[in-house]
């Protein structure tokens, strides 16, 4: 088998994983529905959603900022970028990646649409460990960091594959047709690095979830791609990742050992985050916020961060000028979590970015790589951002973090995801009830069920 066909074997008849994992799928969902609430009213938002309404007045799934119905395609298209506006979604800490935007989306959407045993809780956490492996297990095999580095925006190009792989299995398509849904979502793959910290950005997961379930519902109807596509000469391997640096073996065979193991490790490569800015700077402010909780009346003079090798690629190389490009700005994030204890929502707004103190400070943040933490032992995992501060009397301290506290290792507690989920969902214009409306109607039962309780709300 090509690995075109690898993929939609397992999408379609593969093993489930063995550990119940409807708890994480729950709070995935949650979690991401609350970031997309949060965005209600943003810029992005409204002009996106404005503009879907003249694509789709009428369908049968819900936009989840305003209750509306449309087309399948259209609410994952929104929901999708609502769920990536805010940059508050949830990760992968071993590689640059947003599965729940691209993947919950879909799912959602889909699932009200096509009914049936579509919108069984059961199937819906099945078919969201057959996306999230597929993630992962595609990620490996270009290999990630090459596809990365030439400035594609992964969770937008794998995405749109392992979106697809998702829907197959809620749905229950063939082999084939699965084949040549995976084929035409390939030639439709995109979304460029250069595009963060702007609005296009999270339109690349909404775009890679509504493309997802485009090609389904055109693959089902009978549409035709390349069965092949993946493995084609300058097809989706060869064109987004090196072959010559990919591991060790057949692509094919590859797939299917990486699509088995992350089946069920990939609750421990995933994380809820717990800043709402770009996931490489996390270990940073978790840094910063325990140097502060041991000398909490000491201002620093200087900062200095250090990450491991890769790991400024996600962030600014240039001083940011809006609240949204300071998401990806480590020297703000640092800044305002030396000064103000903490980094949230309203940090990120035009006020708050224009403050003068945080401004001077971010001044004297300094950034840059190693292949070995200045501070500890010299092994680590996944990575790690060592922040180390100078003082006026001379005197320097350190703090390391590998583990960022939101991660399968460090999760966030039950209240903490409350607390976050009341964060964003006041941020949208909502009240804080409807964060528990939410976490009720899907912590027992991840699914479409949770649009019933914001359909014909408005912020």
């Amino acid at each position: 088998m090509g690995a075109t066909e690898v993929l939609a074997t397992y999408a379609v008849t593969g093993s489930s994983a063995a550990a119940d994992h409807r708890d994480e799928v729950a709070r995935a969902l949650i979690d991401t529905v609350a970031v997309a609430l949060g965005s209600a009213g943003s810029a992005g938002e409204t002009i996106l959603r404005d503009w879907a309404r003249t694509q789709s007045p009428s369908g049968p799934a819900a936009v989840w900022t305003s209750g509306e119905r449309t087309s399948a395609s259209n609410a994952a298209l929104v929901n999708g970028t609502a769920a990536h506006l805010l940059d508050f979604d949830d990760i992968s800490p071993s590689m640059p990646l947003h599965p729940s935007a691209v993947l919950m989306p879909a799912l959602v959407a889909a699932a009200e649409a096509w009914g049936g045993e579509a919108a069984a809780p059961v199937n819906f956490t099945a078919a969201y460990d057959v996306g999230a492996a597929a993630f992962r297990a595609l990620a490996d095999l270009l290999p990630q960091h090459v596809h990365y580095a030439r400035g594609w925006h992964s969770t937008s190009t794998v995405g749109r594959l392992a979106a697809v792989a998702a829907l197959a299995r809620l749905s229950g398509l063939d082999v084939e047709t699965t084949r040549h849904a995976l084929g035409l979502v390939s030639s439709l793959a995109a979304g460029s690095r250069p595009n963060f910290g702007s609005m296009t950005k999270p339109l690349h997961a909404g775009a890679a979830a509504r493309d997802a379930v485009m090609a389904v519902e055109l693959a089902r109807a009978g549409f035709t791609a390349n069965p092949e596509e993946l493995e084609a000469p300058n097809g989706f391997l060869e064109r987004y990742g090196d072959p010559q640096l990919a591991p060790v073996g057949s692509a094919a065979q590859t797939l299917d050992e990486r699509l088995e193991y992350w089946t069920d490790a990939w609750v421990q490569d995933w994380g809820l985050k717990r800043y709402a800015s770009c996931y490489g700077t996390h270990r940073g402010i978790d840094a910063v916020l325990e140097l502060r909780r041991q000398h909490p009346r000491d201002l620093p003079v200087s900062l200095k961060a250090t990450l491991h090798r890769r790991g400024t690629r996600p962030l600014r190389r240039t001083a940011p000028t809006s609240g949204t490009e300071a998401k990806f700005s480590l020297e703000y994030v640092l800044a305002v979590a030396y000064l103000r204890g903490r980094v949230t929502l309203e940090d990120f707004t035009e006020e708050a970015f224009a403050d003068g103190q945080v401004r001077d400070l971010m001044g004297r943040v300094q950034v840059g790589e190693s292949d070995q933490p200045p501070v500890g032992p010299a092994e680590y995992a996944t990575g790690f951002t060592v922040v180390e501060a100078s003082f006026a009397d001379g005197s320097t301290r350190a703090a390391r973090v590998e583990i960022t506290h939101g991660q399968y290792a460090d999760p966030l507690t039950d209240a903490e995801l409350r607390e976050k989920s009341v964060e964003c969902i006041r941020a949208g214009g909502y009240s804080a009830e409807l964060a528990d409306q939410i976490i009720e109607a899907v912590s027992d039962a991840p699914g479409p069920a949770f649009t019933r309780v914001i359909s014909g709300r408005n912020p």
